[in-house]
Formats: structure tokens, C-alpha cells, sequence
């Protein structure tokens, strides 16, 4: 286990993609155990057959079709006409417009690159810095994998073996209280640098744009009920909102273009290759793992340092948050996860309680440098420094970090609405 994390250390601090870093490493120690180099290929496959990874790549091609059906600028509006009035109201409609995009992507990546570029140039035009309008984008990108349907969720519920459906409502409150708090935040920063208002509260806007957005508003209720219902599997579900963002696009909005399809594809593929690859190589990197008791051992050292849950998790949530600024979330998931079941259920610790601890250490580490992704998405799209990005985006970090406190020692906010809606 030390040569095969060695040689995963290594290979990572020289540049290696995580998915070569992990392979390599792990064909490293079969090899040096006399093992035949076959069962690389074995693991790699055995970690990919499995029924619920489809949903995968059709929640990332619903998620290309609504942003490139221009469902973003319509969300947006709606936004604006409920709390554009205020002051700051501008700034809001990134964070409240993002509860919505959430319910829609699943990405926190595509609802970040969608809002940096509908929202940042007009707040600049409104008197808010590039940088602000940044920051500001990058932290509402991260409701995409907390509010359903979420790609880490499929992901994390295909690992412990949960209910996807569970997981999916138990990340709604989760995902809202981070929106407040991120809420509260641009309230304070409106006081103290006196943020304009936009516009004047109209019923009538409202509810123009409202109509506007229907079609959209309507995708994460379609995914919660057909759950509920029991009608479909997560797979179909993900496939029905694939299937339902083609005809609002193609056919009700009529922004998409059949032109698009193929570019929209391709692009589907590609970032299906990517998390799919990271699956398949962490597989035999795992498997390793799993011979050399590496949960066994992580048990053990962890209950040494305490033996209460709330001390457990706060463990956790520190490891996690360290590891958010150096690894791939995906990776960190595929990773960890298998290793720290053991010990989540020595300490009695609900798996779909920890998988939105998970999820939303996972999304701050998104925001973190050297590897926030976010971070990068919104220096691209808004030419801006890292700089300037961070100066804006501390004030609302310590808000998230309060949010996972909050979500992390008050159990019920994740796992009350579960049960109460028949999960």
C-alpha cells in the first residue's frame, strides 16, 4: 500500500492525469507482486459494468440540451422580476437563479460557465467588479451537485449502495441552506459597499417570466415524482429528462437547433469519457486498497483518535476539505468512498447524510486553489486573475463553510424530507 501510494504521490506532483496517475500505480504493484497484468483489465471492466453508471451520461446530455436551449437567460429573467428590486438584487439572481439551474444540470461546471457568462457582464454594467461577478458565479455553480439531479449523487449512490431517490431529496434543504447563506452574504456586502437595486417589483414581470421558464421549472419536478411514483429507475429518469430537454429545445423554445445535435453529443461524450475513465482506472487502485486493509486500517486509526461521531465526522470533514484542494472530485469519491464505509457504519453514521457532508466538502474543494476548477471556469470566461478571484470570493466561502457545519451536526436537515416523501 505504501509503494502503491508512493507511486500515486508521484505521479500526480509530476503533472500525471488522475486516471493515468491511479492506473499506473496500481499496474505498478500487480506487477512488482507477481500478479498478471491481465487483472488491470479485469478490475477496469468489472468497475464499469454496472446498470446505474447509464444515468451518467444522459444527465450530462440533459443537462447540454437545457444550457444550450438558452434555458439559462430564462431562468435568469425569472430571477431577476422575483428579487432584482432589492438591493444587491442583481447579485442575487446568480445565486437564486442557480437554485433552479441546479435542479436542471446537475453540474457545477456547466451552471458555473452558464452564469458567468449571462450574469457577469451585466453586473458589471451595473456597477459590481468583473471579479465580484466571478466569485459570484463560481460559488452558485456549486448548488449544481447538491440540489437533484445531481451526477455525484449517481455516482456516490451507485458506490454505497443507497437510494439514488433518497439521495436526490435529501439534497434539497442541504442545497438551500447554502443558498442562504450565500444570500446572507451578498446582503451584507450590498449594505457595506452599496450595491444598486435593479428595477422595481412587477407582478405582471413576474409572471411573464415565469411563463417564460415553465418548461424548465417543470424538469426537477418531473425527476422527483417519477421517483416517488416508483415508475422509473434512475437510469430512465435520466433519460426521460434527456428525452424532455430535446423537445422543450427543439420543438416548445425552439432555440435549440438540429444543427447543435452533433456538437452536443460530442461534447456529451467527451465529459462522459473523462468520469467514466476515472471510474475504470480507480477500480484496480481501489481493489489494492481493499487487499491491504486499507479501511480496516482507517477504522482503526480514526476510533484511536476518538470514538464519537461528531468527532468522526469533523475528522472528515477537514480530510476532505484538504483533499477538495488537490484531487478531482470525482476521484477523491471513487477513492474514499469504498475505503470509509466501514467505517461510517462502525460509528452508526447514515450513508445518505454522509453523502451530502460528501458532497458538499467535494463542492467547496471546487473553490479552492490549486485545483479549483471553478476557480479556472470563471477566469476563462471573465478574464480575470486568480488574484482579483480571491480577494472576492473569501466572504463567501467562510458562508458555505458555516452551511457544512451546519449540515454536517444537524442530521435532520438531510435526512427529514426523505421519509416524509416516501424514500
Amino acid at each position: 500500500m505504501t509503494l502503491l501510494l508512493s507511486a500515486f504521490a508521484v505521479l500526480l506532483v509530476v503533472g500525471t492525469p488522475i486516471a493515468i496517475a491511479m492506473i499506473g500505480s496500481a499496474g505498478l504493484v500487480i506487477w512488482l507482486e507477481g500478479i498478471p497484468l491481465t487483472i488491470v483489465a479485469q478490475r477496469v471492466f468489472a468497475g464499469l459494468q454496472s446498470f446505474p453508471l447509464l444515468a451518467v451520461p444522459l444527465f450530462i446530455l440533459a443537462g447540454s440540451l437545457m444550457n444550450e436551449s438558452g434555458i439559462s437567460e430564462r431562468l435568469f429573467g425569472f430571477t431577476r422580476a422575483m428579487v432584482g428590486h432589492i438591493r444587491g438584487g442583481l447579485a442575487q439572481t446568480a445565486i437564486v437563479g442557480n437554485i433552479f439551474l441546479a435542479g436542471i444540470s446537475g453540474s457545477s461546471i456547466a451552471d458555473t460557465a452558464a452564469t458567468t457568462r449571462v450574469l457577469v457582464p451585466q453586473l458589471e454594467k451595473h456597477g459590481y467588479k468583473r471579479a465580484f461577478g466571478a466569485a459570484l458565479s463560481a460559488c452558485g455553480g456549486t448548488l449544481g451537485p447538491i440540489i437533484p439531479p445531481s451526477i455525484l449523487m449517481v455516482l456516490y449512490a451507485w458506490q454505497a449502495n443507497i437510494s439514488l431517490g433518497a439521495l436526490f431529496v435529501a439534497g434539497i434543504l442541504p442545497g438551500l441552506l447554502m443558498a442562504g447563506c450565500m444570500v446572507f452574504v451578498i446582503a451584507i456586502l450590498a449594505r457595506l459597499r452599496g450595491y444598486p437595486t435593479s428595477g422595481v417589483f412587477s407582478l405582471s414581470e413576474l409572471w411573464l417570466q415565469f411563463r417564460r421558464a415553465i418548461w424548465a421549472l417543470l424538469m426537477p419536478v418531473i425527476i422527483i415524482v417519477g421517483f416517488r411514483l416508483g415508475a422509473v429507475t434512475a437510469t430512465e429518469i435520466a433519460a426521460i429528462a434527456a428525452l424532455y430537454s430535446a423537445l422543450v429545445g427543439l420543438f416548445i423554445y425552439r432555440s435549440l437547433s438540429w444543427r447543435r445535435l452533433p456538437h452536443i453529443l460530442t461534447v456529451t461524450a467527451r465529459e462522459t469519457g473523462v468520469i467514466l475513465i476515472i471510474a475504470g482506472a480507480a477500480s484496480p487502485f481501489s481493489w489494492i486498497l481493499g487487499i491491504e486493509q486499507a479501511p480496516q486500517l482507517v477504522v482503526a486509526g480514526v476510533t484511536a483518535i476518538t470514538s464519537s461521531a461528531w468527532g468522526v465526522l469533523l475528522i472528515l470533514n477537514i480530510a476532505l476539505l484538504v483533499a477538495g484542494m488537490f484531487m478531482e472530485t470525482i476521484a477523491i469519491m471513487i477513492i474514499l468512498v469504498p475505503i470509509l464505509m466501514p467505517l461510517l457504519q462502525s460509528m452508526g453514521i447514515d450513508l445518505v447524510h454522509f453523502g451530502i457532508i460528501l458532497l458538499v466538502n467535494l463542492v467547496l474543494g471546487q473553490l479552492t486553489p490549486p485545483v479549483g476548477v471553478l476557480l479556472f471556469v470563471v477566469m476563462t470566461i471573465a478574464k480575470v486573475s486568480m488574484v482579483d478571484l480571491l480577494k472576492e470570493i473569501w466572504p463567501f466561502l467562510i458562508g458555505l463553510v458555516v452551511a457544512l457545519a451546519i449540515i454536517t451536526y444537524v442530521p435532520a436537515l438531510s435526512l427529514w424530507l426523505p421519509p416524509l416523501l416516501g424514500f
